[in-house]
């Protein structure tokens, strides 16, 4: 028996189906906060994933509220404006044949922030 068979073979996930298993984790690129042109470059550097082969992509960490960003800078997507920037990044991976998902991030206690929320003061 070959191991890791099915590996390369589509996965229905019931909602959507994956090319392949091969999925990228999520990793902080700092192209979200990144201040000349954030987006065209998340757009390319997802794009260049996804035609490589890889079947699912998690982003960096985007946080829920202003109080869940990592430090002051942070990316952060609570509005349709926001949420609107990043089409380009997800068009470019459906064009390439990937899937994209967002990590959400709420950093808690571990924030840089002055406006951090966590359960304690730990």
């Amino acid at each position: 028996m070959k191991p890791y068979t099915n590996f390369l073979k589509p996965l229905d996930l019931g909602f959507t189906t994956l090319k392949n298993r091969v999925v990228m984790g999520s990793m902080h690129t700092g192209l979200e906060e990144a201040e000349d042109d954030p987006y065209g470059r998340m757009a390319a550097f997802f794009r260049a994933r996804a035609e490589g082969g890889v079947g699912l992509i998690v982003t960096g960490g985007i946080a829920p509220n202003w109080e869940g960003k990592v430090w002051p800078g942070a990316a952060k997507m609570t509005t349709r404006a926001e949420a609107a920037k990043y089409k380009p990044v997800t068009d470019a991976v459906h064009q390439a044949g990937g899937k994209i998902m967002m990590q959400i991030l709420h950093s808690g206690r571990y924030a840089y922030s002055p406006l951090a929320v966590a359960p304690s003061s730990i």
